[in-house]
């Protein structure tokens, strides 16, 4: 059994959870841990740096798949802490491709330069620290 945080967010912050967001540029803002990330990759060329991928978990224990494209990557990576709560706001919420999809969820998060991302050592919801998730479509060599 996993262990949970209970930490708090003040109570001037609206946030939604994953599965209210909406399709376009976004004004909303969300909250989750930051479960993993890394660098993606294109294989077909020379292993070109594309972006970041993030997994995403919400108080309602869902996850979502977000991107930092390679030309936002270095505002945020040195923020990126795995095992981290953050709230997330002025991103664009898009569907996620059946090539690049890696979780249940529909959508994706993905980064803007507007896009900001703060810690959050205080967060009333509680999210657990870890999911185990099937991821749906990973990436082989073999493609």
């Amino acid at each position: 059994m996993s262990a949970v945080d209970v930490v708090a967010i003040s109570a001037e912050t609206n946030y939604s959870t994953f599965g209210d967001l909406r399709l376009g540029r976004s004004s909303q803002q969300v909250v989750g841990r930051l479960l993993r990330f890394w660098d993606a990759r294109n294989i077909k060329k020379d292993c070109e740096f594309m972006g970041i991928v993030l997994l995403l978990l919400d108080e309602k224990s869902s996850v979502i798949h977000g991107f930092i494209p390679a030309a936002h990557a270095e505002k945020f990576r040195n923020v990126l802490r795995e095992g981290v709560i953050f709230c997330l706001g002025g991103f664009e919420v898009q569907r996620c491709t059946n090539l690049y999809k890696i979780t249940d969820h529909p959508f994706v998060i993905r980064f803007l330069p507007s896009t900001t991302i703060v810690e959050k050592a205080h967060v009333e919801a509680t999210i657990e620290r870890e999911k185990f998730i099937h991821l749906i479509n990973v990436l082989t060599l073999s493609r």
